[in-house]
């Protein structure tokens, strides 16, 4: 079974100080926020070995992110359809009856599998890493706005 949600916490070294990096910290968390819708609609939207194709885009209007405060400062978390993490870290689905699984194939008519492998396409867990790789330098512009 795949976590229904991933998140960002603030640095410990933050929590150390006083009042004014709690501030700092929810300004660049927010930052942070908009940087990972953007990239995770980039992400969904590419295609290739690390995206997906999407069709509908319902997928795409799922994606929610959380920014929930804590004493510390607050988390981040992203949040989209199960399925989207399912292509995210990708899965075996396996048949329960020895008839197997039947399904449709579009252009191509119904077709029966005993087991079926979704390959992992981490168009999530790159848009989380992208996030935490730039959210320091978020943390430091609020700082030192903070700081004026």
């Amino acid at each position: 079974m795949t976590r229904s949600s991933a998140s960002i916490k603030i640095p410990s070294w933050v929590r150390k100080l006083e009042a004014i990096p709690a501030e700092a910290a929810q300004t660049a968390l927010t930052d942070a926020r908009s940087f990972l819708q953007a990239e995770m609609k980039k992400n969904l939207s590419k295609g290739g070995p690390n995206g997906l194709r999407v069709r509908t885009g319902r997928l795409i209007r799922s994606v929610r992110t959380y920014l929930k405060k804590t004493p510390q400062g607050g988390e981040l978390s992203l949040g989209m359809a199960f399925y989207g993490w399912v292509h995210d870290r990708g899965v075996v689905i396996e048949a329960k009856t020895p008839l197997g699984l039947r399904f449709r194939i579009p252009g191509v008519g119904w077709r029966r599998a005993i087991r079926v492998v979704l390959p992992e396409r981490r168009f999530a867990r790159d848009a989380l890493d992208a996030t935490r790789k730039v959210y320091p330098q978020y943390l430091a512009q609020a700082l030192k706005a903070a700081a004026r």
